[in-house]
């Protein structure tokens, strides 16, 4: 910088010229001018395609990397100069779908419109106008130089970081009337993006006719009869927009009111339809496996008969549709909420990479134990054992020892060998039953036994029609740093629904005569979980709950690996090949 020249603004103004523009980006004028003079501003952009809520497909117009780069630090710089007006809720920092439609709660009635083709009526002129217009007076060159740079043939493109904030500074104009308006009229008033909503505690008949038109039933399909008043009409015509007449809706407060996906008879919730639908998605992958749910959705997307304009080029993958399901949910009820950490904890042990955030669990680590869909509980068993023992006195003590136990593909029970161990006795008559279903007993018995690696095996006396099982995982042992889930009964409850604790792999070792491999975790495991199947991902077992550090200051809380129970299964195959008694017992 030369002697006596003036620094360059850290913001945009008046005098801010395309040169010092570019050095506010990051960047030169020269490199700036190759996105719009060397080669059509197009080629730098992509175009997909997502499925609407209503059906039909919405075009996305995303920039490459380094486009993408420059509008978001434009959209910096915007920002700096542009204060976001009350009624605009949408892409606003700490604003969220909740704040949009709080106003709204406990009214007679919700007024709802949609403005058509939204960003596309957002053209080069009009960006360029509004920079150049006050309260931001750009000068005209540098406001041509951020127009190009945020349209894409002449309009805003829907996938660009630039397009949220502009779209807010054009609507600035358009929210300050019709909040006006509202007010002259008592009304509430909001704009999430291109969804306008007005309230109303007034009945039917005081409704302003300047804002709802509810006389001419013959000119509008929609509820309730009602079309925008000329009013209305009028600001939004003026400020260059158009409103969709397939989505007006006037909702009283007898049926459910709904702004932006919420419902807001009271407070601002989601629709339980909507939570019932996500539940449903999920039970169908449980169900039916990734492929089989996909081939399932299809299946009813073509059996719907949709329009062609409105049938999907390709089907979102189920597991990505729930997935945005519930980050919503997530974002308007939160993390710590009950019901999103019931459809997310099912959610994030599917056999997917598509995962959510976890739900806030503000319990103690011991009641860190979350219910789990049927899909899985109906695979976990709790082993019951009653015997009489003879104390050295003569007198005799009833033994009562619970456990737990899983179901695999080779049709028996596994579980720790110590579960059906006391006093260096093997006790292998017991009774099961399925964690889902206690009022069920089944009688079953040891049928392999291996007390030094503390694995065994039972078989039932009778199999019930829905046994199912879990698969066990033979390619891919989980390292150190990945994630499992436990289950068990860390609370130690007689008869309570199957639990599991998310834990963390921190270790790996050997241990014993034979040696036998362990992988430890970083939460602990009480006596309620031995004997309990340790699942990745992709619900496989990877483990056997066995060793735990409660009440012991030098335990260890670890699960003897997938790989033991493998060759122990292999070997139990081998005695069976070799007609040896099935209740044989290897003591190592």
């Amino acid at each position: 910088m030369g002697e006596g020249s003036s620094p360059i603004p850290d913001t945009l103004t008046s005098d801010t010229t395309p040169d010092e523009l570019a050095a506010l980006l990051g960047t030169s004028y020269s490199k700036i001018k190759y996105f719009y003079y060397t080669k059509p501003i197009a080629n730098s952009y992509y175009v997909f395609h997502i499925p609407k809520k209503s059906g039909g497909q919405r075009t996305i117009t995303a920039p490459n990397d380094k486009l993408k780069v420059l509008q978001r630090r434009l959209a910096v710089l915007l920002s700096k100069i542009y204060k976001p007006k009350r009624p605009a809720s949408a892409f606003v920092k700490g604003s969220t779908l909740s704040k949009n439609a709080s106003p709204h709660c406990r009214k007679k009635f919700v007024f709802n419109i949609d403005l058509q083709d939204f960003f596309p009526s957002i053209s080069f002129a009009r960006v360029r106008g509004l920079l150049i217009s006050k309260p931001y007076s750009l000068a005209p060159e540098t406001a041509t130089v951020i127009a190009h740079l945020t349209t894409v043939n002449g309009f805003l493109p829907q996938g660009a970081p630039s397009s949220p904030l502009i779209s807010n500074m054009i609507c600035a104009s358009l929210d300050y009337q019709l909040l006006s308006l509202a007010l002259k009229h008592g009304a509430s008033y909001t704009r999430y993006a291109d969804d306008i909503t007005l309230s109303f505690h007034c009945p039917l008949k005081h409704i302003p006719q300047d804002l709802v038109d509810t006389k001419n039933p013959s000119e509008c399909k929609s509820h309730y009869h009602a079309k925008p008043g000329k009013e209305l009409q009028s600001i939004i015509a003026k400020h260059g927009f158009h409103i969709n007449s397939e989505k007006i809706r006037l909702q009283s407060s007898t049926e459910r009111q709904i702004v932006t996906g919420l419902v807001v008879n009271q407070k601002p919730n989601i629709d339980r339809r909507y939570i019932r639908k996500t539940s449903a998605l999920i039970h169908s992958i449980e169900k039916l496996g990734l492929l089989g749910a996909n081939l399932a959705r299809a299946k009813k997307l073509s059996e719907k008969k949709l329009p062609i304009e409105k049938l999907p080029e390709k089907p979102t993958p189920i597991e990505a549709h729930i997935q945005g399901r519930l980050l919503f949910i997530h974002q308007v009820v939160g993390a710590e909420s009950v019901v999103y950490a019931r459809l997310a904890n099912r959610f994030n042990v599917l056999p997917t990479s598509y995962k959510v955030p976890r739900p806030l669990d503000k319990k103690d680590e011991m009641e860190k134990n979350i219910k789990i869909s049927k899909f899985i509980s109906n695979k976990c068993w709790v082993v019951e054992i009653w015997a009489d023992e003879t104390l050295p006195s003569g007198k005799n003590n009833l033994i009562a020892i619970q456990g737990i136990a899983f179901a695999v593909t080779e049709g028996f029970l596994v579980t720790c060998a110590h579960v059906g161990r006391q006093n260096n006795t093997d006790l292998d008559n017991c009774e099961v039953y399925l964690a889902s279903n206690q009022n069920e007993a089944i009688s079953a018995k040891v049928i392999y036994r291996n007390n030094g690696k503390d694995i065994a095996f039972l078989s039932l006396e009778k199999f019930p029609a829905n046994y199912e099982s879990f698969v066990i995982e033979d390619e891919s042992e989980p390292s150190i740093g990945e994630q499992v889930a436990i289950l068990g009964f860390p609370n130690k409850k007689q008869g309570s629904s199957v639990g599991f604790m998310r834990a963390k792999i921190t270790n790996k070792y050997s241990m014993g005569e034979p040696s036998v491999e362990y992988s430890e975790v970083d939460k602990m495991l009480y006596p309620g979980n031995s004997g309990g199947p340790v699942i990745n991902s992709s619900n496989h077992v990877v483990g056997i709950a066995s060793k735990g550090a409660a009440g012991s200051a030098e335990g260890q809380n670890a699960f003897i690996r997938a790989s033991e129970l493998i060759i122990e299964i292999e070997n139990y195959n081998k005695t069976q090949s070799d007609a040896t008694s099935p209740n044989q017992s290897l003591e190592n």
